[in-house]
């Protein structure tokens, strides 16, 4: 080799090590300016702070706050619980800002030693050992489901027109969060009932449900502010009655 030929390749050397020492040094500077110190997690109902800061730093690179903007920004979370999606908001240089988005939840019921909440599918997403007092999700009761929740698993009912009641009743109470009751009650012919403090409602089943609990949230302010106790009929209102009937104790 040449004399020439050797300081040429002892200068592509020396660039190429100047240009890894360069990009180490950025890299180095960029983890340690950008290191995540601190993160502000809201929408979360059911999952603590701590919980959901575990969550985007999965990933040990996540650490810094630009990379965790990166990999956490409208991430869609496929492991069954109450998170459906996490969005990452940058508000400093070692801060950003968790925005929760929970799964829709039309009902939880007890069985076991855990409360299991349950999708309008009537599939089993989360559970908690103690019910978790959320937002927009019923306490329902009298489901006659066979074997035992499992997270993952549907349940298994013999009448699956329960979930899509519940599913209007969840639309109805994001609309109106008055309509969110203490409890719901199905009877043995899948007839639903609405618990109100004092105050009782027959929903019946059938086609005209959602009309039934349009019905319904028109008078919830009444209702509830009326100091009413008794039972409200609407398991027959089709929209052709004049009034309605309410029993009182």
């Amino acid at each position: 080799m040449s004399t020439r030929r050797s300081k040429a390749v002892r200068r592509r050397i020396r660039r190429t090590v100047l240009t890894v020492i360069v990009l180490a040094a950025f890299a180095a500077a960029f983890l340690i300016v950008f290191r995540l110190k601190t993160v502000i997690v809201s929408g979360s109902l059911h999952n603590t702070p701590d919980e959901i800061t575990a969550l985007i730093l999965e990933r040990p690179i996540a650490e810094n706050t630009i990379l965790a903007k990166l990999f956490n920004t409208n991430r869609k979370i496929e492991a069954p619980g109450f998170v459906d999606s996490i969005n990452t908001e940058i508000l400093g240089r070692d801060k950003v800002r968790v925005t929760v988005t929970e799964r829709t939840f039309v009902g939880c019921l007890p069985a076991g030693a855990f409360w299991w909440y349950f999708d309008a599918s009537g599939k089993v997403l989360a559970n908690a050992s103690d019910r978790t007092e959320g937002e927009h999700v019923p306490s329902v009761e009298g489901i006659d489901f066979r074997g035992d929740p499992e997270i993952g698993c549907y349940l298994s009912v013999m009448n699956t027109k329960v979930f899509s009641m519940l599913a209007m009743l969840r639309g109805r109470i994001d609309l109106n969060p008055d309509m969110m009751p203490d409890r719901v009650v199905f009877d043995e012919s899948g007839a639903m009932s609405l618990y109100y403090g004092d105050v009782t409602v027959l929903m019946g089943t059938g086609e005209k449900m959602e009309m039934r609990l349009k019905q319904l949230s028109g008078v919830m302010q009444e209702l509830l502010g009326g100091g009413y106790s008794g039972t409200l009929h609407l398991e027959t209102y089709d929209g052709s009655q004049a009034g309605l009937i309410f029993d009182k104790k």
